[in-house]
């Protein structure tokens, strides 16, 4: 990451010699995409915003402004509410949330050219499928993104956690270039970039740990801590994440085992304060990724004749909880 504490914004850095610098629309300039954006934007691409309504205003106002703990940023930047047929994505970053999946897609559409890469940046799995069907000869690929971020009200991106990854990969695992150089940009910028051979295991892998973690903390409306105090805390997550591990597995996938003790080491951590943003949603009254997120993973469990009696708990009081907001 760049640091820019009591220092002027950095120039961008030029392109390579003999190419142009890697164009990118990013629609949901949130916390995520914006971040991300800031980051490319360090670096030297090209990079346009697709917003509406307040965050719109905000960017063309005020720019990009991060705060974090690894160093501020600020820079101004181009945001649009409306595609400019003069600009011709090298990839489309799809930042927003999952219930805005299919306004996201209708709005990329006319952006997405024969050599257009398509960048998902959702948690789950199911919108690699969609945006396959959508645009079966674009190539699509896979991101996760690891590290706690928010929108302030005052439009400004909080990098809450000390840390922030993001692995990037092909959804198809051949080589590609445009992934190579998003990567390379990314890591210009100091941010800790993977290019990843097997993207589509490593979403998979944090889709177990996100369920798990988003279905025990909104079940019980408290943190892994609290619910680890408690005498059958621990059983009650570890059989929550096994439920998640065998639907993995039904579908073909073998969750990358180092994550994996990671993810279980962060779900049984007796001090943690560690809540899922889906929490956070609830406690707002705001509308969440439940059905994207629990009700996917307990559709793949029924194609597959699966018992996840805690997963359907889970789901029925997030599908309760949806049913109640106005």
């Amino acid at each position: 990451m760049i640091e820019t504490r009591a220092q002027p914004n950095p120039e961008p850095r030029p392109a390579r010699a003999g190419a142009h610098a890697l164009r990118c629309l990013i629609l949901g300039a949130g916390a995520v995409g914006g971040y991300i954006g800031a980051k490319l934007l360090a670096a030297g691409a090209d990079v346009v915003f697709l917003a509406r309504g307040q965050r719109l205003a905000s960017l063309a106002s005020r720019g990009l402004i991060v705060e974090s703990s690894l160093g501020n940023f600020s820079t101004p930047a181009r945001a649009t509410s409306a595609l400019d047929p003069a600009f011709a994505p090298d990839v489309i970053v799809i930042a927003c949330k999952a219930p805005a999946l299919d306004s996201a897609i209708e709005a990329i559409a006319p952006a997405v050219g024969p050599a257009t890469r398509i960048l998902s940046l959702l948690n789950g799995v199911v919108q690699l499928e969609i945006l396959a069907r959508k645009f079966p000869h674009t190539v699509v690929l896979g991101g996760v993104v690891h590290g706690a971020l928010t929108l302030r009200d005052d439009g400004v991106i909080a990098h809450l956690s000390p840390f922030f990854s993001t692995t990037v990969g092909p959804v198809s695992g051949q080589p590609d270039p445009v992934a190579e150089d998003f990567i390379r940009l990314l890591g210009e910028a100091r941010v800790d970039a993977v290019l990843s051979a097997d993207v589509q295991r490593d979403l998979w892998s944090k889709f177990v740990f996100l369920t798990t973690l988003a279905g025990a903390t909104c079940l019980m409306r408290a943190s892994i801590g609290t619910i680890m105090a408690c005498a059958d805390g621990r059983g009650l997550i570890l059989q929550l994440l096994d439920e998640c591990l065998a639907v993995a597995r039904a579908e073909g996938i073998t969750p990358d085992k180092a994550a994996m003790v990671a993810y279980r080491r962060t779900l049984t951590e007796r001090e943690s304060s560690l809540t899922s943003s889906m929490l956070r949603d609830v406690r707002g009254g705001r509308h969440t990724e439940a059905d994207h997120i629990l009700g996917d993973m307990v559709r793949r469990a029924d194609r597959h004749g699966l018992a996840t009696p805690l997963l359907r708990i889970a789901n029925t009081h997030l599908q309760c909880y949806e049913a109640g907001l106005v």
